[in-house]
């Protein structure tokens, strides 16, 4: 498009009015103009989709009365600049693992991720102070800063500063303004020179519908707009664009006005409605009541503007976005605005804190700013200075709102650098049968195995069999009535196993109360002291303890209970128990493990305890040399509703981070779980809770997760085959997806089912320890191609002559 001479003119009268932005004069401000300070906030913003409505309300009074605080303390020597920018962001994070199908199905994964855009939304308050001396304005404007940051404390916001890099120093602020004006996100140093001269880099030219900005690496397009109005709303009243598919930067600034100032106008204005005998009395009852709100310094008044500039790769591609935010904006949010062509320089340049020239200036209220720019984002995680390895997410999901969640189980301050720090990684998964629970789960720990990490899992159906064997695991399936392998008094003979040992025989043995008395105590510490004092320790069984014990002939007595756990009188759970001791006697060397235990998940059956009970107090020998562990409990509410497992799990939460272990405590059942009599206590010691869908939930149900209104109403709406969930996790809260489309293969290794498990054990076989041609055979076996040998397989023998 051709440039009329009339637009070169305005041009350059747009860049001769750059606002004179000087030099840092401290670590958080900057000079501009003569004897103002410039100080900016980055504000990461406040999640809003899941909490309540009155915390939101809340947050909306008290962002107002800051706003009206600061007007009518500062007057006009004040000017606030709100930046509200969307961008485009790319994901590039490599992940290395040391198995190459978790490489396979990770690369998988992320292909999405790479493919598609993501965007992220971020907010700027600028506040500009005059004075007619800049060390006083210095002083004010930073004692403006430290209030304004600790109002906004929920809102998580950063000053901008002067840092040093590479031995050069750099300016956070020259940077922000920079990408404003350029186009660019790039450092800029702090020179003699001022900033005025040092942030513009690029290339403006301003067509009639688009403005083309040229840098030496790139060109881009835009399209401005100017707010032409907008009606009286409440909080988060942009909250429609923080979805959109585009970038723009929402610009709003508000020079504010004295007391008297803001008085005398609105007075005025009363009077003109009245003196022309103007219909709009509500209008008018609405200017009385501001003049109340300001003389109670509730309310404040400034001058207001508002720019929009919305982006393309091409023109084309500028107009129309602009075309789609300016109408989502009107029809959303109430938002007028009209297309700046000849004035488009200055509706640029108003982006840029302290430009003097305002394109449709306007009379608002802090009320109105407090709407407009409510800070209202969707959670992000944390995708740097995580406590394990490098610091890098765990892995990275996908919101509703189709930004990223990068998601960790262990629970760290965003604003904080943790790497190698002990911190806690416990983590809550519930949800109905069928909603991808056991997939999550797999996928957690297919990230996590780039750590290499140890793994002791308790599992249900087998849904972790293949997955974990995969990855290197032993895997028991225990079955009722048949021998477990379990042989307690086998273990080293130490105190603290002692101790565990009078605990696992004594929850063997007790009353039809669940009561041990005094003396049964006494008796089941002798027999185990006098069995783990044996020599040879194949005689170290629970049939042995009977010697001990005398037999009363009463009813009940402890020797008639204790007979049931042992093969020398025939007891039916002797096979749980009572086995010579073998490789699952100690696993302290064993770094990967998984245990089948289906048939122990059920309310009120005698093996229950003692059986898991014991396997994690195994679980305890494989992290007595340390290391990063995870525990995954399958249905971790039966477990945890029995004395003997219910301290052992709540030990693993209470001190297992000291260790490096976090457990992983899941239910198909959450009405189970909820009920089960420590789940307070379990929900507060974990630091992030995934709920997945669940159709039949009730609010009585779900009233002990703490989830708010909103989100209970929506979690309940989720189908089950949306694959979407809730994520928690500290003061973040975001609705999310694991979108595995396309990945049948890795499915079927991630979730196990029965008919996939005997597959697995026949591959397995006839393998002969070749990993690789194990899982050739079960991918091409379980598509129904058992005739379709893999090429390992299938080589022809060479014929002998």
């Amino acid at each position: 498009m051709r440039v009329t001479n009339d637009l070169n003119r305005l041009v350059a009268g747009a860049e001769d009015k750059l606002p004179r932005i000087g030099r840092p004069v401290s670590v958080t401000t900057t000079s501009i103009d003569n004897g103002g300070a410039m100080m900016v906030l980055r504000v990461n913003g406040v999640p809003f989709e899941s909490v309540s409505r009155g915390e939101i309300e809340a947050r909306y009074d008290s962002w107002n009365r800051q706003l009206a605080a600061m007007t009518l303390e500062k007057g006009n020597r004040l000017s606030l600049w709100s930046t509200f920018r969307r961008r485009r962001v790319s994901f590039g994070d490599e992940y290395r693992f040391y198995n190459p199908f978790i490489q396979q199905a990770v690369d998988k994964y992320l292909q999405r991720f790479r493919k598609h855009h993501h965007y992220e939304n971020s907010f700027y308050i600028s506040a500009i102070l005059q004075g007619d001396d800049l060390d006083e304005s210095v002083r004010e404007l930073e004692e403006l800063g430290e209030s304004l940051t600790k109002s906004l404390i929920a809102y998580d916001p950063q000053p901008l500063e002067t840092y040093e890099h590479n031995g050069i120093l750099f300016s956070e602020p020259y940077q922000f303004i920079g990408e404003l004006v350029n186009g660019i996100d790039e450092r800029v140093p702090v020179t003699q020179a001022t900033g005025r001269d040092l942030i513009p880099t690029s290339h403006l030219h301003f067509h009639y519908d688009t403005v083309e900005i040229r840098t030496d690496r790139s060109t881009r397009f835009a399209t401005c707009y100017d707010l032409k109005d907008f009606p009286k709303a409440g909080w988060g009243q942009t909250n429609p664009l923080l979805t959109l598919p585009v970038e723009f930067t929402f610009t709003q600034s508000f020079g504010c006005l004295s007391t008297a100032e803001a008085m005398d106008a609105i007075q005025a204005q009363i009077n003109n409605l009245e003196s022309v005998e103007d219909k709009a009395t509500h209008q008018i009852s609405e200017l009385k009541e501001a003049l109340a709100l300001i003389a109670g310094r509730d309310l404040a008044f400034g001058d207001y503007h508002g720019a929009l500039i919305v982006y393309g790769d091409t023109a084309e591609a500028a107009i129309s976005n602009g075309a789609y935010v300016t109408s989502r904006a009107l029809n959303d949010c109430g938002f007028k605005f009209v297309k700046a062509t000849a004035s488009a320089p200055y509706t640029y340049m108003s982006q840029v804190p302290g430009f003097k020239t305002k394109p449709r200036p306007m009379p608002k209220s802090t009320r109105n700013l407090a709407s407009s720019f409510s800070m209202h984002t969707y959670s992000a995680g944390k995708a740097r200075g995580n406590p394990l390895g490098d610091g890098s997410a765990l892995m990275p999901v996908q919101t509703v709102a189709k930004s990223l969640f990068s998601l960790n189980c262990h629970a760290s301050r965003l604003d904080e650098n943790s790497v190698g720090e002990k911190v806690a990684g416990h983590t809550l998964i519930l949800g109905s049968t069928g909603t991808g629970k056991t997939t999550l789960e797999t996928m957690l720990l297919a990230f996590l195995e780039r750590f290499d990490p140890k793994i002791f899992a308790l599992d249900l159906d087998q849904g972790l069999r293949i997955f974990l064997e995969e990855m290197g695991a032993i895997y028991y399936t225990l079955r009722e009535g048949e021998p477990t392998g379990l042989a307690p008094l086998g273990l080293p003979d130490t105190k603290r196993n002692r101790a565990h040992l009078y605990d696992l025989v004594g929850a063997c043995c007790r009353d039809e109360n669940g009561k041990l008395s005094a003396d049964d105590q006494r008796q089941i510490k002798h027999a185990v002291d006098t069995v783990m004092s044996l020599d040879n320790i194949e005689h170290k069984t629970f049939s042995r303890l009977m010697e001990s014990i005398p037999d009363t002939g009463e009813e009940n007595s402890l020797w008639l209970r204790l007979s049931q756990w042992c093969h020398a009188t025939n007891g039916r759970f002797a096979w749980a128990l009572d086995n010579e001791p073998s490789a699952l006697t100690n696993i302290a060397d064993v770094r990967r493990i998984g245990f089948d235990v289906t048939d122990f998940l059920k309310k009120g059956y005698a093996a229950t305890e003692p059986v898991l009970a014991h396997l994690l107090y195994l679980k305890e020998q494989m992290q007595r040399k340390g290391g990063l562990l995870a525990t995954v409990i399958a249905e971790f509410w039966l477990p945890a509703s029995y004395p003997t497992t219910q301290e052992l799990i709540r030990k693993s939460l209470k001190t297992g981070r000291k260790a490096d272990e976090f457990l992983i405590l899941d239910s198909q059942s959450p009405e189970d779980a909820i009920q089960c009599p420590v789940f307070a206590e379990i929900r507060d010691l974990t630091a992030t809770k995934i709920y997945l869908p669940n159709p039949d939930a009730t609010p009585d149900g779900y009233k002990l997760l703490n989830l708010t209104d909103r989100e209970f109403r929506t979690l309940k709406a989720l189908s089950k085959e949306s694959r979407t969930f809730l994520i928690k996790q500290s003061n973040q809260s975001a609705f999310a997806t694991l979108d595995l489309a396309g990945m049948n293969d890795e499915i079927a290794v991630l979730s196990s089912s029965l008919d996939n498990v005997a597959i697995w054990e026949e591959c397995t076989r006839d393998a002969h320890g070749d990993t690789d041609l194990r899982m050739q055979l079960f991918q091409a076996r379980r598509k129904g191609k058992r005739d379709r040998k893999p090429e390992a397989e299938a080589a022809p023998a060479a014929e002998v002559e």
